[in-house]
Parts: C-alpha cells; sequence; structure tokens
C-alpha cells in the first residue's frame, strides 16, 4: 500500500516572483554551449551536413534544457525537469564530434552513447522522472546490448565514423585516437552487434511503452498522451534505420528518408514532453472551470466526488472531511492527499497515485474540494443563524401575546372587577342612601360613566387577546369581530381544528389587521369575506374585500410588518395582491409541521 501526505500549500505548483539566479546562469550556459556549437560544426571541413549538424547540436543543448526549466518551474516537484536540463548539457558533449582535433573527436564518438543512453532514459522515466522495476530491466538490457558492443568497438577501430544518421563525414574522419587494440574484424562483428543491440533495445522500450498505454489507468493515459506517441516514433525510425545499416541497404528515397525522419523525431521528443506538460495545465484549467461552475450549484459529498472522478479520471476516488470521524482507507495502489484551510488539514482526497505526477490537476480537485467544503460550511451556519433568528422571531411573538394574555387577564380580574365594585355601590348608595334627588341624580351619572368604562375596558381587553380566539377558536374569533355600522366578513371555514396559541393568535391578528384595512379604507358598505381552512399540512387564510384597493409596494406601515413578522417566526408566508379599484386580497399559510413550541 504506498500513501502520501501533502498540504495544499505543498502541492506541486508554479514557481512565482523572480527568477532565482542558477535557473539565469543555466539559460545563460546553455545559450553560450548552442553558439559554441553552431561555430564548431559550422567550422569543420570534414562532415557532409555541417549547417544541418550545427542546428541539431544547438537544438541538443538548448531544447532540452529550455523544455527541463519549464518543467521544474511548473513541477518543481518532479525530477523529469532537472532530468531534462542534465540531459541538455550531457548534449554539449556531442559538439566534439564537429571537431577537427582527433582525441576531441573520439571523445565526441563515446559521448553519443552516453547521449543514446540518456535518451532512452528520458523515455523510460516520462513523465514522472522514475523508473520503475519494468523500466530499469529494459534499461539494463538496453546497455548490455547496444552501448556495450559500441564502446568495444572504439577501442578496436583506428578508423570509425559517427555513428549518427547525418554526422558523417564527406570522406575520412579524423582518427579514433581511443583504439588501444586495433582489430578491424571484430570491430565489423561488434558494429553489427551494436546494431542488432540497438534493434532489440528499441523494441523492448517500445513495447513497455505501449503496455503502458494499454494498462494504465485513465490519468496515467492523459499523462502519457502526447509524450510516449513521439518516442515510439522516434523508435520506430531508429529501428528502421539500424536494420537498413545492418543488412547494407543501397542509398535510396527511403533511406534517406528515414536518415532525416530519425533527426526530426529525436528533435522533437523533448518538445513532445513540453507539449504534453502544457496540455496538462490545460487540461487542469479546463477541469477548474467545469468544476468550480458545478461546485457553485453546492453539490453534496457523493455528487462532488462524481464531478471529481470524472473530470480526473480517477473512478475510484473518494473525498473525506476530516471533521468526519470514519477516515477512508488508502487502499492497495492508491494516495492520499491531505488538503489544508489556512494551516488546518480540512480535506483529503484518496486517488490515482498517478496524480501526484500530475499536480495541476491534483491542486485543481483540491481548491474545489476546499471551495466546496468551505461552502458547506458556510451554508450550515447559514442555515443555523436562519434557524435561530426564527426561533428568536418565534419567541419575540410568543412572548408579545403571552403578555397579551397577562394583560387581559389583569384587566379582567382587576381593573374590570374594580369598576364593577364601584358601579354597585354607587348602585345601592343611590339607592338605598339619606340622599337628596339632586346627589341621588348625580350618582346615577357617575354610575353610567363607570359603565361606559366598563365597556371600554371589556374593549380593550377583547382587542388584546379575545377570550373567544381561547375559548373557542379561530373561526368564533373572527366571528366576533364587527365594526360600528359595517357588515360582519363573511366566514368560511374548512377542516379547521385547534392549534397552539402562537398560531392561532398570528392568524387570528393578522385576519383582524387585513379586515381593519378593509373598513377603515372602504366604503361603509364595503363587503369583506374571510376563508380558513387547513391543507396540506399548512393552515391557511385569505381575507378579501372589494375595497378601492392600493399599488402593492407603494403603502407600507407598522400592520403590514407585524402581519409579515408574525407569520414568519412561524415560517410562514404573507402574500398581498391588490389594485387600484379591484379591492384587496390578503393571504397567508403556517407549516403545522413545526408547530412552534420549540423554546
Amino acid at each position: 500500500m504506498r500513501a502520501s501526505a501533502q498540504r495544499a500549500d505543498e502541492t506541486a505548483r508554479p514557481v512565482r516572483g523572480a527568477t532565482p539566479f542558477w535557473q539565469v546562469a543555466v539559460v545563460v550556459t546553455a545559450v553560450a554551449a548552442s553558439v559554441v556549437a553552431l561555430w564548431v560544426t559550422l567550422s569543420a571541413d570534414f562532415l557532409t551536413y555541417p549547417g544541418w549538424l550545427a542546428v541539431q547540436k544547438a537544438d541538443f543543448i538548448l531544447g532540452p534544457v529550455l523544455a527541463g526549466l519549464y518543467w521544474y518551474r511548473r513541477r518543481p516537484h518532479s525530477n523529469f525537469g532537472p532530468m531534462l536540463i542534465a540531459f541538455g548539457f550531457l548534449g554539449a558533449l556531442y559538439i566534439l564530434q564537429s571537431a577537427n582535433n582527433s582525441w576531441l573527436f573520439s571523445i565526441g564518438l563515446l559521448a553519443e552513447t552516453a547521449i543514446g543512453v540518456a535518451t532512452r532514459v528520458l523515455i523510460l522515466a516520462f513523465p514522472t522522472g522514475r523508473l520503475d522495476r519494468p523500466a530499469k530491466v529494459v534499461l539494463v538490457i538496453s546497455i548490455l546490448v547496444s552501448p556495450v558492443p559500441s564502446m568495444l568497438n572504439l577501442l578496436m577501430s583506428p578508423q570509425i565514423g559517427a555513428g549518427a544518421s547525418i554526422s558523417g563525414c564527406l570522406a575520412i574522419c579524423p582518427r579514433n585516437e581511443l583504439a588501444i587494440m586495433p582489430n578491424p574484424e571484430l570491430a565489423a562483428s561488434l558494429l553489427a552487434a551494436f546494431r542488432f543491440g540497438v534493434i532489440l533495445a528499441s523494441i523492448l522500450t517500445a513495447g513497455l511503452l505501449i503496455w503502458r498505454i494499454v494498462t494504465a489507468t485513465p490519468p496515467q493515459r492523459r499523462a502519457l498522451a502526447i509524450g510516449a506517441p513521439i518516442a515510439l516514433l522516434f523508435l520506430a525510425f531508429q529501428i528502421t534505420f539500424q536494420l537498413l545499416g545492418a543488412f547494407g541497404a543501397p542509398p535510396s528515397a527511403f533511406s534517406e528518408f528515414v536518415k532525416w525522419g530519425i533527426v526530426a523525431a529525436r528533435a522533437a521528443l523533448w518538445y513532445g514532453f513540453l507539449a504534453a506538460l502544457i496540455a496538462a495545465e490545460l487540461f487542469a484549467k479546463r477541469a477548474l472551470a467545469h468544476l468550480v461552475q458545478q461546485a457553485l450549484e453546492r453539490p453534496s459529498r457523493d455528487e462532488l466526488e462524481a464531478m471529481l472522478r470524472h473530470q480526473l479520471g480517477d473512478p475510484d476516488l473518494r473525498l473525506q472531511f476530516i471533521s468526519d470521524q470514519d477516515a477512508p482507507g488508502t487502499g492497495p495502489g492508491r494516495a492520499v492527499t491531505v488538503l489544508s484551510n489556512e494551516g488546518t488539514p480540512t480535506v483529503a482526497i484518496v486517488h490515482d497515485p498517478q496524480l501526484n505526477d500530475d499536480p495541476e490537476l491534483l491542486e485543481t480537485a483540491g481548491a474545489v474540494a476546499l471551495l466546496a467544503a468551505e461552502n458547506a460550511e458556510l451554508e450550515a451556519g447559514w442555515k443555523d443563524a436562519l434557524q435561530e433568528l426564527a426561533r428568536s422571531r418565534a419567541r419575540l411573538v410568543r412572548a408579545a401575546d403571552d403578555e397579551r394574555r397577562k394583560f387581559e387577564r389583569n384587566l379582567h380580574d382587576s381593573v374590570q372587577q374594580r369598576l364593577i365594585s364601584i358601579k354597585i355601590s354607587l348602585e345601592m348608595e343611590a339607592q338605598e342612601g339619606d340622599l337628596g334627588e339632586s346627589h341621588r341624580e348625580r350618582l346615577r351619572t357617575i354610575e353610567h360613566g363607570v359603565d361606559h368604562a366598563l365597556a371600554e375596558v371589556r374593549e380593550v381587553a377583547h382587542g388584546l387577546y379575545p377570550p373567544l380566539l381561547v375559548a373557542s377558536g379561530l373561526a368564533a374569533a373572527i366571528r366576533g369581530v364587527h365594526q360600528d355600522g359595517i357588515s360582519p366578513p363573511h366566514i368560511e371555514a374548512v377542516g379547521l381544528g385547534r392549534y397552539p396559541p402562537d398560531i392561532e393568535s398570528a392568524v387570528y391578528y393578522c385576519c383582524l389587521e387585513a379586515i381593519q384595512n378593509a373598513t377603515k379604507h372602504g366604503r361603509r358598505d364595503v363587503s369583506v369575506s374571510v376563508a380558513l381552512a387547513e391543507e396540506n399540512g399548512q393552515l391557511t387564510f385569505r381575507v378579501v374585500d372589494d375595497g378601492p384597493g392600493f399599488i402593492v409596494g407603494e403603502v407600507g406601515g407598522m400592520g403590514l410588518q407585524n402581519m409579515e413578522d408574525r407569520l414568519g417566526a412561524l415560517g410562514g408566508r404573507l402574500t398581498i395582491t391588490s389594485a387600484p379599484g379591484r379591492g384587496t386580497s390578503v393571504s397567508g399559510t403556517v407549516p403545522l409541521d413545526r408547530l412552534s413550541s420549540e423554546q
């Protein structure tokens, strides 16, 4: 089981800010070496293609170095960038094959063998910068069957030409100073062995690449999509070129095509590796755009996992939010990346290990996962705040109703009873007291005043919290509403029962406010109807009048605001429909599945 843990801020990402001095020095050195390659090769008088060879040797240095620097800057934790840079500077030894000095030329021939091995290492290590066990086996076999015969050939051939396709000499190349035990016949046999060794090594390398592509996971196949086909093309040209040489094929249009094809294909290697990285970055950007757009729709964890699996091409990807108690196991062949938000581990992604070598995409997935986690946290906080607000509003409305009932009881039990006692005392004094007629008349006048006060107290108490609402419910309480000189409202009640006091009082006062507004602003013959019903788990009401109406939104006031607050505290909704000359409809709903009994 392989697992790796990374923090979000440690995930491979582009290097920002000023370019480090060593990188500038690498570029300057590579440019200088390329200039030397151009000058030395163009100055050589024994080469068949000095111009094209000069360009090839300059590109052998500058191309891999620049591609390697880009790889390093974009993926600083990958080994592949430094490998490309090292390959570019190793290619600088290729310049020596253009030297007129025989010793330098001989060292250049030896360097070509090392460059061949390094080229195979690059192909086998792409894109991770690491050699797995099959790659190491192929590399060992390749060294045994191709570089070893080539080096032995150098020790036995006093005169040898450069082996690359366009590195040939016009007549005789400079003397091979490494030939310490000349044996032309054995050298010829070793050259043939070298050619067949290159063919075998190239076939093994190509077979391994094809096996990787066929057996790869989607992320691995995506990483190989550009670099591997170019490497296969180069290997195909290399096999064909060595076959033509091994069997002594005469010059032809086909052999000329192969000669130049191997030159172009080898140069395309590092540019293919560079294109693969750029393609990965573009894919990550497209994935980020899609993922962010989908993440803004507030997906569930399962939906988020499905999104990431699709975009990253990893069907077994899993997410774990660190706050969860049950952590998923990584399992065989899986890796885990821990992502942090402001230094606190927040999300873990269990994924294909190949995504460690595709950090742009893994960083994209991590950013979206963190965004989703933050959205979930904000949404949870927002919902908690809304619920607490609703509970607070309900407590305030309930407290106000409790105070109304308490005030109504106080008026009934205290003030009203005291006034009745005073009235009785006045009646008894007026009837039985030893008073003159004028005094009796004055007592009767005071008694009438007490009657009026009692009526007003009863009216105030009824308005504060009608006894009928407590005793008989909504329909009866609303039927008891009347205005002087105004026809009582028509009441229609369907399927009503009894409900918690805060629900009944909220609906009652909303209906009362609508009726009073209708009678206040309407004509004396204004008609008002009230419909009450319980349906679909909701208590509904609708107050309709044929009054003058108004433009909704231009008329406000505490009455309408109180109605909205009362219903809103219970999770209900108020709707007002009106237009000048078309009357008014005030309707509302209160859900009965949350009976506002929360404290």
